[in-house]
């Protein structure tokens, strides 16, 4: 019979795939809450940070700083910077903003959250000390978002370090936001029981296990917790307190099957064979895939054995063979799909390739028949990190194509302009030669001089309309003829009557009639100047025209090699983490396969061992038969 397995083993891989588990985290450079936006340019990458584009929000950044477009918020554009920087994977560029800021920002505040980044990019790159050391930095002017993440941040920092006692303190000593304590619980709990004090850390799981949970997260956590504590009692062969901390794990949640695995063993403690079978034969049931269930296809036989049901444990025996060769198989040929480069293409089929998102997991694999094997490469961290950068890559790789087909866009647009200036060109040459500027300013001076020559001899006539020069003009020439003075006096008191009275019209209008011209003047100069500047500009647009389609022209020129370079440089980091991400699938397909073959070698020994007993219990029970003469048999 196979031996019932070492919980420690299960224990210590849950362990460490928990790690130290935290609530919804701020984003990396989150802005103080209640920023006033002074610069534009400030504002819409702030636009572009929430709408979670960050690839975008990113180059807006830059293009804005290097252009001085952000002068009132210069060190909240370095720390936004900076955080884009560190989401992006860009750890170095990240560091060096921060370094940047620490040595030349006197403000307190800006201090505390480049220390707060610094240590967290160093966290991430495994400088374990060295993030500690930035954290220690920092006083007590971090936004509240960052404060009540940096205790969770330093606990991390112990873990990885091996200081469980200091991750205690850490968390003991935390008064955190409700919304983080059930995370420090269940890392609290997960810390001492790594440091062997179980009562301790089952008080702090039992506690996040019993919680009340809203969302699909708590959820989980408290699945985790119960899954946690409920191994920690098997493993310390406490079954009685084992079997109703796993039983509060959902059997629909992602702990599941590791729960009722776990029931099954709990039973198998108290030599209760019989209960054990019931969540293990449920097991049975579920996904291969899932170690648990792998594990129950040897559990099953082996309580069977234990309850002497030997021809039934044997058939459960030969099952499991059967079924492991089967998916042993089905794994040789994923393996051979991963390998041929189709496997890492299914899974970015329904992706929205936004790039540069700050927080990016694939949740749903497409349906198809590596299904399964595709969810079980996603469950591995390190493989979604990688498949994050490779679908990064893949949509950096579209963006530069995109920006390929906009310069050959742009180079025809410039061409097009180019065509039509040329074409237009000769008729606007051909009306600027009607236009003569300098007759114009000739004829406006004249006009000018008339006007003051009026104005300063009062000469009322001179502003008169047409009708009215004409009837002075009769006057005029009235009084002139020389029968004139032989006229009646009737007729000659009529002229003057006439001419009094017309006088008297003319001054009268005179004032309004010298304002009105004096502003026609006035927008008779400003026309002049609009003319004189436009011409001024077609002239310039003449040559200068020509110079700027030629510049443009050399710059599109200049950038499409470039952008061509970087489309080779991204196709070959692509190729390379195609590889590695091949790689990383093959050996996790492989390391099922082995799983599989060491459960498939552990049932045939225990067929073999089954059958051996048998064998051996048949002999002894069959008669040994005389030898003619009585004598005894060789």
């Amino acid at each position: 019979m196979p031996r019932p397995p070492r919980f420690s083993d299960w224990l210590t891989a849950l362990l460490l795939a928990g790690g130290v588990v935290g609530g919804g985290a701020p984003r990396a450079a989150e802005p103080v809450t209640g920023t006033v936006v002074r610069d534009l340019y400030y504002g819409e990458a702030l636009f572009q940070f929430y709408r979670q584009d960050d690839f975008t929000a990113l180059t807006h950044l830059l293009v804005a700083r290097d252009a001085d477009r952000v002068p009132h918020h210069e060190a909240e554009a370095e720390l936004l910077l900076g955080g884009l920087y560190l989401s992006y994977g860009q750890h170095e560029h990240a560091e060096a903003v921060f370094e940047r800021l620490l040595a030349g920002s006197p403000d307190a505040a800006v201090r505390d959250r480049a220390w707060f980044y610094l240590g967290k990019l160093r966290y991430q790159r495994g400088l374990v000390q060295e993030a500690l050391a930035a954290f220690g930095r920092i006083g007590g002017d971090l936004p509240e978002a960052l404060a009540a993440e940096l205790p969770m941040l330093v606990a991390q920092c112990h873990m990885a370090s091996g200081d469980f006692d200091g991750a205690r303190r850490v968390l003991e000593a935390w008064d955190a936001p409700d919304s983080w304590l059930a995370y420090a619980r269940y890392n609290l709990g997960v810390a001492l029981v790594r440091l062997q004090r179980v009562a301790e850390g089952a008080a702090l799981l039992d506690r996040v296990g019993r919680m009340d949970a809203a969302t699909a997260e708590q959820k989980d956590l408290r699945d985790k917790a119960n899954l946690a504590l409920g191994y920690a009692w098997l493993q310390a062969n406490d079954a009685a307190k084992a079997r109703p901390v796993l039983e509060r794990v959902r059997l629909r949640g992602p702990f599941a099957s590791k729960a009722l695995l776990g029931v099954g063993w709990a039973d198998a403690l108290a030599a209760d064979y019989q209960a054990a079978l019931g969540p293990w034969l449920e097991l049975m049931d579920r996904d291969l895939m899932d170690s648990a269930v792998q594990e129950s296809f040897l559990a099953v036989p082996y309580a069977l054995g234990r309850l002497d049901a030997h021809g039934a444990a044997v058939e459960r025996y030969q099952k499991a063979l059967a079924t492991f060769d089967t998916e042993m198989g089905r794994l040789d040929g994923a393996i051979g799909r991963a390998r041929g480069g189709t496997l890492l293409p299914a899974l970015l089929q329904d992706d929205d390739a936004g790039l540069g998102r700050w927080y990016w997991r694939l949740d749903a694999v497409p349906d198809g028949d590596d299904s399964r094997y595709l969810y079980l490469l996603m469950a591995d961290n390190a493989f979604q990190e990688g498949f994050k950068n490779y679908r990064d890559l893949v949509a950096l790789e579209h963006h530069l194509d995109d920006w390929r087909q906009r310069l050959e866009t742009y180079a025809d647009m410039v061409d097009t302009r180019r065509t039509a200036f040329a074409t237009r060109l000769p008729a606007a040459e051909e009306r600027l030669a009607t236009v003569d500027v300098a007759v114009l300013q000739a004829r406006r001076s004249a006009l000018a001089e008339r006007l003051a020559q009026a104005v300063s001899a009062r000469d009322v006539a001179a502003l008169a309309t047409p009708e009215e020069q004409e009837r002075w003009a009769r006057l005029a020439a009235l009084a002139a003829d020389p029968g004139f003075a032989g006229a009646a006096p009737e007729l000659k008191e009529r002229h003057r009557l006439l001419r009094g009275v017309m006088l008297w019209d003319l001054d009268r209008a005179f004032r309004e009639r010298a304002w009105r011209a004096g502003r026609a003047l006035q927008d008779l100069d400003r026309e002049l100047g609009t003319a004189e500047a436009r011409l001024a500009s077609i002239e310039a647009a003449r040559t200068a025209e020509p110079a700027r389609f030629a510049d443009f022209s050399a710059r599109i020129a200049a950038l499409a090699p470039r952008i061509g370079s970087l489309q080779a440089a991204v196709a070959a980091t692509l190729h390379r983490q195609e590889g590695t991400l091949v790689a990383m699938a093959v050996r996790e397909l492989d390391a099922q396969k082995e799983r599989l073959a060491s459960y498939r070698v552990q049932a045939r020994f225990a067929l073999a061992t089954m059958y051996d007993r048998a064998g051996t219990q048949a002999a002894s029970r069959t008669p040994i038969p005389a030898t003619a003469g009585g004598g005894s048999a060789p």
